[in-house]
């Protein structure tokens, strides 16, 4: 059994401004069996709640955060809170404390990264569909840029459009919400369905927002099984985490 170092997670290129940091940590070690097979971080998936609460202490030691890290209860809803707020029901967290970082976890569902371009706030959104249906990204935006002060945002890996089939129900539901959601669907040879790009969907979303500088989106979690756990492609999985956090710019 193995866990991994700094070195297997993803850095981004994006810096916003140089206090912002971003990680995203993959599969690699062998710190859980199968069906979960690497660094699972996933509470709800089955795994050993002992093996999930070591590994994301590791992620806490690598880390060397003054706060512990915002770990959250993922419901597919839009509330967002506070790092630190005692009831972590919650599908976002948001920061203006440095050293505190804030995650998301997920296996297909997109996780949107967000900074404030002044190095004043941050703040990470877990959105799998019905989130980004009923406003999750809304509601991170708003929460550390309430008077609208520009923010930059970062999409994380998820399930592209060529991977993630939806039913009619999706499709109609975003529409609903607004007709310029139709961009991030294809017609899909089985009738009835549609092909959905989360990442297009949380652009569309940003853009109405004012959020002009957005960046990642194109790391799909079906097509990268080495590094990503994904729902869709394998059933039973683990979740891999999203983690941004202010720092003292140098460190």
């Amino acid at each position: 059994m193995t866990l991994p170092s700094r070195s297997k997670w993803i850095w981004p290129d994006w810096q916003p401004h140089p206090h912002v940091r971003v990680a995203v940590t993959t599969r690699a070690g062998s710190h859980s069996p199968s069906p979960w097979n690497g660094f699972n971080l996933g509470m709800n998936c089955g795994d050993q709640t002992a093996r999930v609460e070591q590994a994301r202490h590791h992620v806490e030691k690598l880390l060397q955060a003054d706060h512990p890290v915002a770990w959250l209860k993922q419901v597919h809803g839009k509330r967002v809170i506070r790092a630190g707020e005692s009831d972590n029901e919650a599908d976002g967290a948001w920061t203006d404390q440095q050293r505190w970082p804030c995650v998301v976890l997920t296996a297909d569902c997109l996780p949107v990264l967000l900074a404030r371009t002044d190095g004043s706030a941050v703040a990470a959104v877990h959105a799998g569909w019905r989130g980004l249906q009923a406003g999750i990204v809304a509601e991170g935006v708003k929460s550390i840029a309430p008077a609208g002060e520009p923010v930059s945002a970062w999409l994380g890996p998820a399930i592209c459009g060529k991977c993630y089939q939806v039913g009619d129900e999706v499709y109609r539901a975003f529409v609903a919400a607004h007709t310029d959601f139709k961009g991030a669907f294809q017609a899909d040879a089985s009738p009835g369905h549609w092909r959905f790009s989360v990442a297009q969907a949380a652009m569309i979303e940003l853009a109405r927002l004012g959020v002009e500088d957005v960046q990642g989106g194109e790391l799909c979690t079906a097509c990268d099984l080495t590094r990503f756990y994904s729902f869709r492609k394998e059933g039973d999985t683990g979740r891999f985490a999203s983690l941004i956090w202010l720092d003292e710019e140098g460190n």
